[in-house]
């Protein structure tokens, strides 16, 4: 199948309320329209997932990202240095069309750009951010390849996309920047000291 052809059934997919596996640099994903109730609800039911617990989502460019959370200078820091990449930017919500469980009804949300070139054509063409929550049973081993994933997974998506071994294969680092200082979240790829040290700079 050709990747015009796949991110057209992709595309299908997302708009129609289904779900889909997709690869990112970090890990595997679970992949569904982040503005609809129902399908984002089926990613908390696909993964056992504590519905108190947001998920991040992803954008495919920075200025996708601005049409939904509000940007500032820490932001603009961090991404000019490491996005698209496996970092994660937590920042208050600016367009309500985000379904608010992923955020737990709160102000903020967590948001990614994959450095993936697929799934950044893939979200660009969508032209809405998609739910990034790892492809796995919550509490089990984030996936970076397809035979990682479980078959209880596996059984309730709509579609798999196999792009082989992910390049990073450890989750992204999480950053709350929405006010200074920034806090850690999780730490991943990046060291929490570099990411202030950026900032800083």
């Amino acid at each position: 199948m050709s990747e015009d052809i796949l991110i057209n059934k992709a595309i299908r997919i997302l708009s129609s309320g289904g779900v889909i596996i997709y690869p990112t640099e970090t890990v595997y994903g679970l992949g569904a329209d982040a503005t609809n109730k129902m399908a984002v609800k089926k990613i908390f039911d696909i993964k056992r997932r504590d519905k108190l617990k947001p998920i991040l989502i992803a954008f495919s460019s920075v200025e996708m990202a601005k049409k939904y959370v509000w940007w500032n200078k820490y932001a603009d820091k961090l991404a000019s240095r490491y996005l698209p990449g496996p970092l994660s930017l937590v920042l208050s919500i600016k367009d309500d069309s985000i379904d608010e469980s992923i955020y737990q009804g709160g102000i903020k949300v967590g948001i990614r750009i994959p450095k993936n070139d697929f799934v950044l054509k893939l979200i660009s063409s969508f032209n809405r951010p998609i739910t990034s929550t790892s492809a796995n049973l919550s509490g089990e081993n984030p996936p970076i390849k397809v035979e990682d994933i479980d078959d209880e997974v596996k059984g309730k998506v709509d579609l798999i996309i196999d792009k082989g071994k992910c390049d990073v294969g450890k989750p992204s680092t999480i950053v709350d920047v929405s006010s200074y200082p920034p806090k850690l979240i999780r730490e991943g790829v990046i060291k929490f000291q570099e990411i202030m040290d950026v900032i800083n700079s």
